[in-house]
Parts: C-alpha cells; structure tokens; sequence
C-alpha cells in the first residue's frame, strides 16, 4: 500500500544517500548526516540497517569532523587502489557520460529544478545527483499529490539497472565507513523494488 507516511520515509532515505554521496555535503553537511544516521538508528524499518547505522555513527564520532570528506575522497576520487565510480553511465556503458545521463536528464526535463552547479560539480547521472533528484521526485509528488509517479520513471530507467554493481564495489571495498553505507543501500533497494513494484535486472 502506497501511504505518505512510506513516501516520506522513502524520501528520508534518499536525502541521507545524497548527502554520503555528495562530494559538497561530505565536507558541509556533517551535522545533518549525524542527525540523519541516529534517527535511521533508532527507527530503521531493518535491523541490519539500524546496525550499519550506527557502526558508521561510531567511526565518525570518534574522529575528526572531516573524517567522512576523507573516505569520500579515497574511494571516489583517487582513481587507484580500492576507487569505486559513482557514474550510472560508467557502468552501464564502460564510459561516462553516456546514455544514463541522457535519461536522467530527461526525467529532470518534467520538472522545474536543474542541477545546482555549486554543489553538483558531476554530472546528472553521477549517483549522488541521482539521488538528491529521487529525494526531490517524491517530496513533489507529496506536496502536489500528483499521479505521475517521475522517480518510479528514473528509478525503473537508471537506478535499477546497475545499482547492484554499486553496490558489489562499496561492500567488497573494505571501506570502515562505505562498505556499511553499501549495506544500507542495499536493504533500501530491495524495499524499494518491492514497493514499486519493479523486478531487479538479471
């Protein structure tokens, strides 16, 4: 069943996997991450994700405000070692910019809101965009309560396809903090498949 109260929480999830997957926030945004994660510890619909919840809480409070800017920049920007792109076109295509940016760029062509160029230095189909636009998608369709159902639209098109390698690359990379952002996600997957309804890509 389709309630605001879902929808909301949905929204919830998405806003926190921006604000881990977006460089900006990393260094800005600390205080509503840490706000974010122990409200998830406390009402997670999941036990394992109120667990990686709060593993994630306690390496980051036991260290240095840019702890998380830190393994942002390890795993996503230094291009070696354990790197994981964040590009939707890199793994649909083996190159960036590809048909996924086309696609989200395509949902966003339905909306008023267009990438705000100071916080968002990557482009459209890079994750951390992807799901600051899913977190806008739904609080639109909360707050018009309108029957077209965009985010289903972007995530039938560009999420589904190839989170799950995403996902593969934050748990297999022995990351103290993203390896367990990668748990998260995937739980939050999984609910989100079954709440839309959509069949995960073989």
């Amino acid at each position: 069943m389709h309630t605001e109260e879902i929808n909301k929480a949905r929204g919830f999830f998405y806003n926190l996997f921006s604000l881990l997957f977006v460089e900006e926030h990393t260094k800005e945004q600390m205080p509503a991450i840490l706000e974010n994660l122990n409200i998830l510890k406390q009402n997670a619909f999941d036990e394992d994700v109120a667990k990686s919840a709060e593993v994630i809480l306690e390496v980051l409070e036991k260290s240095e405000s840019n702890e998380l800017y830190k393994h942002y920049q390890d795993l996503f920007l230094v291009p070696f070692g354990n790197h994981v792109s964040l590009s939707s076109s890199l793994y649909h295509e083996q190159r960036e910019a590809g048909i996924m940016l086309v696609k989200v760029r395509d949902v966003i062509a339905k909306t008023k809101i267009r990438k705000d160029e100071k916080t968002f230095k990557a482009p459209e189909d890079h994750y951390g965009f992807i799901f600051t636009l899913s977190a806008y998608l739904i609080q639109e369709q909360l707050n018009t309560k309108s029957k077209e159902n965009l985010h289903k639209e972007l995530f039938l098109n560009v999420i589904n396809p190839h989170i799950d390698s995403l996902i593969f690359n934050l748990t297999q990379s022995n990351d103290s903090i993203y390896t367990h952002v990668g748990e998260m996600l995937h739980n939050f997957m999984e609910f989100e498949r079954s709440y839309l309804e959509v069949s995960k890509v073989a």
